[in-house]
């Protein structure tokens, strides 16, 4: 396993490899069953057994739109049924109708959901009219009613009762997962909804009775086996690697974050694993890991402990407990490019190829040997057609296919840095990089990145990344190289992706740098609750734009997914290095924005009115900017300052205490050769990297004063004062910056 952990790239092993020999109270291995598609998030389940036997049947659906059940019998698949190709697969759900033992299967392909018996027969085919692809299902049985089917399409929940649309309700935004409860009258049934950028929420009856925000943006939901059944108790993952719980309890909506993030990928799909009597939590991550954390079923509130984390090199998309290939219990695995296999006991593969006898270990190599043949055949005559075809005369038009590649972009941390996850199902060779703006460009440890050498004093980007054998993951750093901390437009970065097999054809991905990528971070926001907005700095703007037109604008501005156009658009963003807010509220011909941070209402403003002269609509823009705005802003992040003046100074006797190139054995000796604060500096230099963002900050308040200066009625002497203002900052007299910035807001005053 250690082995396995140091072919990973740094940033998977980061978090992990310190806690790693303290963990690993399991001890299990992989062992491949079979590869089907590109496979979807929880679209792998497996069938309970029946009767005697303990062995369980697998079901997967992938993005080919094949749906196959199969058994494992002597570490070979043995398929039980299997469907013809069609639409993608995107949602698979055991349940059963008559609430028994799970024994039907639910697969969803686009608009349509199909339901199958365990011997392959469709008994249910319904093809809704939903506009986007099913992602989610459920099935509640009812004593009487026989039982109602839930859907969950985009922003939808739509539930179905004898193959008719009962009722639906619209979120706000996206629904990511949803879990059924039955009420404790056994007449309603309740869901606990996962909504993007809102947290969760309780729909009963088709109105939602409970809402709670969570900062982490919870993905994925699992629900207990051993909670009770009129009890909400939900285990959620989330986007930052989180790991907590969701209760309901008297009408009141709680969460609690379990187990940090730690800088690990976030949470595709959560499992439940039986082993040795005791009951686990699988989370399945999109950096590829693979983590089992054990539950106290007396007290599910209680803090998980991690007992075994495996990685697989690519995005896992499902993890199920079961005995599939012994009557032991294993852990089942699905990735991205639709490897599944088992994590299973050393002891239990050992015994496995004991009882194997000569003749079996003989009949699977020339099983294998057959097939390796039949794919030469096919690869020759594939070689031969595309020849053929390309010496021919007639007019043709030669269609490559497209490579099966899936990209996400996160939020600005503290540093700057927006990331760039780009997953590959085939193994990529090299990533061509252009951008007409000059960049920061990083990488991982996977992956070889080259600049253009011309590029040095050049205003745009051309690099070059070439991969190392088998990546088929690699995550980018990006970040705007400007002097000036307030950038007026997005940017737009292509990234041509060139697989390492043929056809040698390239994969556009085209990214888009918003204008103010550190506001990443969702926060739930009560306008008439909270009086401090009053004194924030305002932005007005009317005109004959739209609702998604605004949404257009804004999505050059600001990171991530925003929200769905409605009637009334109302979300705020938080600041992740200053934690200043952005308040965004607009409809139809008007539009309201509010923040504490006065350039990022200089920043809306430019570019709102930008986009409006592309488009040519005319708008009217007013700003309304208090005196005191820049001194309360510089008191709400004095304390940001002092910390990074801080670490700057670190960063400073670091680098210093290098240049001496002390011996190990002089650090570590009974008599030390440095004082306690220099080792302290030493020690932490050598476990973490130090970074300081004090000039960025000193470049923010500048600007907080400019843009006050812009905006205001009276701009005289700006560049006195602000060179005045830079140079307190430098030298870290924060009393007199404030001195200065009360001293500019009463003299303001005075003038107006």
């Amino acid at each position: 396993m250690l082995k396995i952990l140091c072919q990973q790239s740094e940033k998977d092993v980061a978090g992990i490899i310190i806690i790693y020999y303290r963990v690993m109270d399991y001890d299990l291995c992989r062992i491949d069953y079979f590869i089907s598609g590109i496979t979807y998030p929880d679209t792998l389940k497996i069938l309970p057994s029946q009767g005697q036997k303990l062995e369980q049947k697998v079901v997967v659906g992938d993005k080919t739109g094949v749906l196959q059940c199969l058994t494992i019998r002597d570490e070979e698949p043995v398929i039980q049924f299997k469907t013809l190709p069609g639409k993608p697969i995107t949602a698979v759900q055991l349940t059963s109708t008559n609430g028994t033992q799970p024994d039907k299967i639910f697969a969803a392909s686009g608009n349509e959901v199909k339901g199958y018996t365990k011997k392959g027969k469709v008994f249910f085919s319904i093809e809704t009219a939903l506009s986007e692809p099913v992602t989610s299902i459920l099935y509640v049985s009812r004593c009487v009613f026989g039982g109602d089917l839930i859907l969950c399409s985009g922003r939808t929940i739509t539930f179905y009762r004898d193959s008719k649309e009962h009722q639906s309700y619209v979120c706000k935004d996206r629904v990511l997962d949803m879990a059924a409860f039955i009420a404790p009258n056994n007449a309603k049934v309740r869901l606990l909804l996962l909504i993007a950028h809102k947290g969760a929420g309780i729909l009963e009856n088709g109105h939602l009775v409970a809402h709670i925000a969570i900062s982490s943006g919870p993905s994925r939901l699992a629900t207990p086996p051993v909670a009770q059944v009129a009890e909400i108790k939900c285990f959620y993952g989330a986007a930052d690697g989180s790991v907590g719980i969701i209760t309901y309890e008297e009408t009141t909506l709680s969460s609690n974050c379990l187990v940090e993030g730690r800088g690990l990928g976030s949470v595709v799909c959560l499992g439940w694993f039986y082993s040795n009597a005791n009951l686990h939590l699988a989370v399945g991550r999109n950096d590829g890991s693979v983590q089992l954390y054990l539950i106290d079923v007396e007290n599910l509130h209680l803090k998980p402990r991690l007992k075994f984390t495996y990685f697989s090199g690519e995005p896992v998309t499902s993890v199920v407990g079961g005995c599939v290939g012994t009557d032991e219990g294993e852990l089942l695995v699905a990735t991205f490019s639709g490897r599944i296999f088992a994590l299973r006991s050393k002891f239990l593969i050992a015994g496995s190829v004991t009882k194997a006898s000569h003749e079996n270990l003989a009949a699977r190599r020339s099983k294998l040997e057959i097939e390796i043949v039949r794919l030469e055949k096919q690869t020759a005559n594939e070689r031969e057609k595309y020849q053929r075809n390309s010496r021919s005369l007639q007019a043709g038009l030669s269609t490559p296919p497209l490579l099966d590649i899936e990209h996400k972009m996160s939020g600005a941390t503290r540093e700057g840095w927006q990331e760039v996850d780009i997953t590959s199902a085939v193994p990529l060779d090299m990533l061509f990089i252009y951008c007409s703006k000059k960049l920061k460009l990083l990488t991982d440890s996977a992956a070889v990145l080259s600049v253009c050498s011309s590029q040095d004093s050049a205003s745009d980007l051309l690099a070059t990344v070439r991969c190392q054998a088998g990546t088929r993951r690699i995550w980018l750093r990006l970040r705007v190289a400007s002097t000036n901390s307030t950038v007026l437009e997005s940017t737009r970065v292509l990234i041509y992706a060139l697989p390492t097999g043929a056809p040698r054809v390239a994969r556009l991905l085209s990214i888009k740098l918003p204008a103010l990528p550190y506001y990443s971070q969702h926060e739930e926001f009560d306008e008439n609750n909270d009086h401090s907005i009053k004194s924030w700095c305002q932005l007005h703007v009317t005109g004959g734009f739209s609702v998604a037109e605004m949404t257009f604008w804004l999505s050059d501005i600001l990171p991530g997914d925003l929200p769905r156009p409605a009637s009334n658009v109302a979300f705020l963003r938080v600041h992740s290095l200053l934690g200043t807010k952005l308040y965004c509220q607009y409809q139809r011909g008007s539009a309201v924005f509010k923040s504490n941070n006065i350039s990022t209402v200089s920043s809306v403003r430019s570019i709102i009115s930008n986009c409006s002269i592309d488009k040519r609509i005319r708008v009217e823009i007013s700003c309304d900017i208090p005196d005191d705005c820049c001194l309360k802003s510089f008191k709400l992040i004095e304390n940001i300052i002092s910390i990074a003046y801080e670490k700057k100074n670190q960063v400073t006797l670091a680098k210093a205490l290098d240049l001496l190139e002390l011996d190990t054995k002089a650090i570590n000796a009974e008599k030390p050769v440095l004082c306690k604060e220099y080792y302290t500096v030493l020690k932490n230099s050598e476990s973490e990297i130090l970074q300081s963002n004090f000039d960025e900050l000193i470049d923010i308040v500048v600007q907080w004063y400019l843009d006050w200066r812009s905006l205001s009625v009276n701009g005289n002497n700006t560049v006195d004062q602000s060179n005045k203002l830079c140079t307190l900052l430098k030298d870290y007299k924060l009393d007199d910056v404030t001195k200065v910035l009360s001293e500019l807001t009463e003299f303001n005053h005075t003038c107006e």
